[in-house]
């Protein structure tokens, strides 16, 4: 595969997640990601201090972190406190 940080991103970012609104109740922080050409995922910060700071993994690489972050967290069921 060749790498990754070389590929152009296909199309815009996708805003996958809210995050905390500011003062003004605009939302401040959203993990973003778009598909390079050629395949893998680009994971972006939409806050202005993350502009050009993503981080690009591989297929592969990305299910093996989701699979990791979902088995390391608790389960939160609706209502409970």
């Amino acid at each position: 595969m060749s790498d990754l940080y070389e590929r152009e991103v296909s199309g815009d970012f996708a805003a996958l997640c809210g995050g905390g609104a500011d003062s003004d109740g605009n939302m401040e922080s959203r993990i973003t990601l778009a598909e390079p050409h050629g395949g893998g995922y680009a994971l972006g910060d939409s806050k202005p201090e993350g502009a050009g700071r993503e981080l690009r993994m591989s297929a592969e690489e990305i299910t093996a972190f989701a699979r990791g972050w979902n088995g390391s967290r608790p389960v939160v069921r609706s209502g409970a406190r």
